[in-house]
């Protein structure tokens, strides 16, 4: 800022110092001037002399000719003097009196070129009597004065503009050297943020490297935590798989265990509740032997789940005309209570195959299960049988119990749907009964399972919900 201000000052002082040098060079012009104005009025008072001298002498007009030119031209001149020097006092003082001595000096001119032109005029006497000498030494020594004062004038303006021109060329050369200095501050100053600037990208560069080797260093641990992570999910994954196998194995040891007291049961009441436990415990283990766990060992595929359970109970039932559709698409549920909805599932495919048809029928069951919103779900199994007795109707849908109780001659001793009401309260579900085709001779029976604290999901990796599969089974 220093320099800078130095640098502004300095040029207002050389433009001040320029325009002094400017005017003190147009005084100096104008002094030039007016000596030349002065000159050219004494060259024009002595042609007046000669034209005067040479009329006198000759009486040729010619000479009078030559003194009107130099009348006007000593006119001219007075003009112009009285016109460039109208703001300098002293000047026209100078020129009015110079002046005046020329109006009398003219007046004697005139007075004897007048007096020439009389017969008896006697030009050599006369001529040398009728010149002013007097009038035209005075003219001559204001045109002297005049002239001496403006060369002291003029003396004096050269001086001035002499010592202008030096504070001039000093205001330029304080100029150059306040913006030498300036550009050398600048210079510095730029070097200064250059080296600032190295050092900050020195340290720039040196951090970077620090934190590139740490966030290598970081990366290489959490790819061995991934490492370690999958590892363990894969073994967890194993284990689980293992234990619902061993499960699975276990619960079909019992079933034979079961089977063994079949074959060596006479009664038929002991017969039918061997019956029915071995078709649970079968269930339960075909769900738990291929129950397949994702999305953190949390979730399950409800819909192969199924599946797969429905088979097993096909190809344990004995081959007839009856003919099972599953309809569930992909879904995804808890695992904890995947086991509780296949057996729930099982119990009236199992319950509409043993009472639907009779023991010779012959027909369908339709099994689907479809979300009910965000959370919640219902389980449909229908069939094309016989039905149940028109007059327990009225009774469904009321209060659960008194549905079981009606049911118990539709589904033998209940204990079947018994145990699908107690998984269905897993739920805070209920059960209803209608038929399908009223008023005809096999009306059918749907039974809807409401679930509305079953949370359903549909895998990322699948078609909508509105795409179903559907896969049809003859048994």
């Amino acid at each position: 800022m220093v320099w800078v201000s130095i640098a502004v000052l300095s040029g207002l002082a050389a433009i001040v110092a320029w325009q002094w040098t400017v005017t003190a060079a147009d005084r100096v012009a104008q002094t030039l001037l007016y000596q030349q104005g002065l000159t050219k009025w004494l060259s024009a008072a002595q042609d007046l002399e000669i034209a005067q001298r040479g009329y006198l002498l000759t009486r040729d007009p010619t000479y009078l000719a030559s003194y009107e030119s130099a009348k006007k031209t000593v006119n001219g001149i007075h003009s112009d003097f009285t016109r460039i020097g109208r703001n300098n006092y002293d000047l026209l003082a100078e020129i009015e009196a110079v002046h005046k001595a020329q109006q009398e000096h003219l007046s004697a001119i005139d007075k004897s070129i007048s007096e020439a032109g009389k017969s008896t005029f006697q030009a050599g006497p006369l001529a040398q009597n009728s010149l002013d000498v007097a009038l035209s030494n005075r003219l001559r020594d204001e045109i002297a004065a005049a002239s001496l004062q403006q060369q002291r004038l003029f003396e004096r303006r050269v001086a001035q503009f002499h010592d202008q021109s030096f504070w001039l060329l000093a205001a330029m050369l304080a100029i150059l050297l306040a913006c030498a200095a300036l550009a050398m501050v600048a210079l510095i100053r730029e070097r200064q943020r250059v080296q600032a600037l190295e050092i900050t990208a020195l340290t720039l560069t040196s951090a970077n490297r620090s934190l590139e080797a740490r966030v290598k260093a970081r990366t290489e641990e959490l790819a061995i935590e991934r490492d370690r992570a999958e590892a363990e999910r894969e073994r967890a994954e194993a284990l689980l798989r293992d234990v619902t196998h061993r499960i699975g194995n276990t619960l079909s040891l019992v079933v034979g265990f079961i089977n063994l007291h079949i074959r060596h049961t006479s009664d038929p009441r002991s017969l039918k509740t061997l019956t029915g436990a071995r078709d649970r415990i079968h269930a339960i283990a075909s769900a738990q032997r291929r129950m397949n766990v994702v999305n953190d060992l949390e979730l399950v595929r409800i819909d192969t789940l199924i599946q797969a359970v429905l088979d097993d109970v096909i190809e344990t039932a004995e081959e007839g005309k009856i003919h099972l559709t599953i309809e569930v698409p992909p879904l995804l549920a808890p695992a904890q209570v995947a086991t509780s909805l296949c057996v729930l599932a099982q119990e009236f495919v199992v319950n509409s195959y043993k009472h639907a048809f009779g023991e010779d029928g012959a027909g369908h069951v339709n099994v689907r299960l479809r979300r009910t919103g965000d959370i919640g779900a219902e389980l449909i199994v229908e069939d094309d049988g016989n039905g149940i007795d028109a007059n327990l109707y009225p009774a469904i849908g009321n209060e659960t119990d008194k549905l079981l109780h009606a049911n118990a001659s539709h589904a033998g001793e209940g204990l079947g749907t018994k145990i699908a009401a107690l998984l269905t309260r897993q739920f805070s579900g209920a059960i209803s009964y209608e038929p399908v085709r009223p008023g005809q001779p096999r009306p059918g029976t749907r039974v809807s399972i409401k679930l509305p604290e079953l949370t359903l999901s549909v895998p990322e990796d699948e078609v909508p919900a509105s795409a179903k599969e559907m896969k049809t089974t003859a048994v």
